[in-house]
């Protein structure tokens, strides 16, 4: 199986931890790293998809969680994500 890279393993990693495969500590300490690191791939790929995904998920979302308790960091998280897939299915994108 391929290796999935930019929008696709981005996309697979809020949904582990949004499905309870990973944990808090290892989305909070690694969301920023990838999405840095893969963000011009994601980008050209699909310019206008990385930034709905940075502005969903990024500022939106992973930026407003300090402070939160664990269940209302994963609220916001999936709140957030359901935002972007929606504008992603409704051809916002």
């Amino acid at each position: 199986m391929a290796k999935k890279v930019g929008m696709a393993f981005m996309m697979e990693f809020v949904q582990e931890y949004l499905d309870g495969k990973s944990d808090r500590l290892g989305f909070d300490l690694d969301f920023n790293h990838y999405l840095i690191q893969l963000y011009p791939r994601m980008e050209r790929q699909n310019a206008e998809l990385a930034e709905s995904f940075s502005f969903y998920m990024g500022e939106m979302g992973f930026d407003r969680v300090n402070g939160l308790s664990d269940a209302k960091h994963k609220a916001l998280i999936r709140k957030q994500y359901a935002k972007f897939l929606a504008a992603m299915n409704d051809d916002l994108l």
